[in-house]
């Protein structure tokens, strides 16, 4: 097992009767041994399927609870998670599947006879973390014995300026640390995910924040009125968020909560959005408080940089 892994499974036996993950829209906060036997349940099913070292797993969900389980659960038997939007075409998906070979697929029931072959399986599973999820095998394509990976082993297959990034569990390692590090997390941190997990600042967030014990809240869309609600009655601490969606928010922003969030990837550290954050806090008592035009366009462009220690690995 890699060290990120160990690092996972050992955060949900030391919280077994903890609450450490909630899903947003029901309100329902899952224990460290909720997850770790959903984590159990999906290993046993994919290495029953014979899904196993180096085999592509391809994930088209939204932000559900599932999702930080599965992944452990596809890392722990050595296969390569490659996550897709939840919102995937049939015909993005039908072209992901000729540029690549997939073991098998976990995908939304709007996609399901997307993913079916005539040669596939279909496995549907209840879990802690969802009452259904779908598990569908495509047995033309050879799978493999689950392994424990290296550290040099792929781990996440993303898509980044529409290029595609493979991240091996070494990279992960080092871009975790170097997150939990940049974001100050401790065990008493609280994480809104809000960005997809399509994204590599949503992977290091969650993982980053999993990594040193915190607790993650995880929401499947943005709600700029519903926001600072969330924040306060969850005590959030960090919030993944994307540029467009966290400058509309800004404009309805709680000064005091502004003060105390840090956002991932971080704004303060380009000057234009700094400015703009600090002009919105001390101008929170005018009514007409709002961004200059500048440094509102400079939000909008989306001037923010990569969260730090994101390194592009072999594509």
């Amino acid at each position: 097992m890699s060290k990120l892994t160990l690092t996972l499974t050992q955060h949900l036996q030391r919280n077994s009767t903890q609450p450490v993950l909630k899903d947003a829209a029901t309100q329902e906060w899952y224990t460290g041994g909720e997850l770790a036997a959903d984590v159990d349940q999906l290993k046993d099913q994919l290495r029953g399927l014979k899904v196993g070292h180096g085999d592509h797993v391809l994930v088209a969900l939204p932000n559900v609870p599932v999702y930080p389980v599965l992944i452990q659960a596809i890392w722990e038997l050595g296969a390569v998670v490659v996550p897709v939007a939840g919102t995937t075409t049939v015909e993005d998906l039908h072209r992901r599947m000729q540029e690549r070979v997939f073991a098998a697929y976990v995908v939304t029931p709007e996609l399901l006879n997307a993913a079916v072959t005539a040669v596939s399986t279909v496995t549907r599973l209840q879990l802690n973390t969802a009452p259904e999820l779908t598990l569908v095998r495509d047995l033309a394509v050879t799978g493999h014995v689950a392994a424990t990976p290296t550290e040099a082993d792929p781990a996440l297959r993303l898509t980044v300026a529409q290029a595609p990034v493979t991240l091996t569990y070494a990279q992960l390692q080092r871009d975790v640390a170097a997150t939990v590090a940049t974001y100050q997390l401790t065990a008493t941190d609280r994480t809104l995910l809000v960005t997809t997990l399509t994204q590599q600042e949503a992977q290091l967030a969650l993982l980053a924040t999993r990594y040193v014990g915190g607790r993650v809240v995880v929401t499947q869309q943005f709600t700029a009125s519903q926001f600072w609600p969330q924040v306060t009655a969850n005590q959030i601490t960090h919030v993944s968020l994307r540029p467009l969606r966290l400058a509309a928010l800004l404009r309805l922003a709680d000064p005091s909560g502004l003060s105390a969030l840090r956002f991932m990837p971080e704004p303060a550290s380009v000057p234009a959005w700094d400015r703009a954050l600090r002009y919105r806090v001390s101008q929170a008592d005018r009514r007409d408080s709002r961004f200059i035009n500048p440094q509102k366009k400079a939000i909008m462009r989306g001037n923010v940089p990569r969260t730090a220690g994101m390194t592009p690995g072999a594509g």
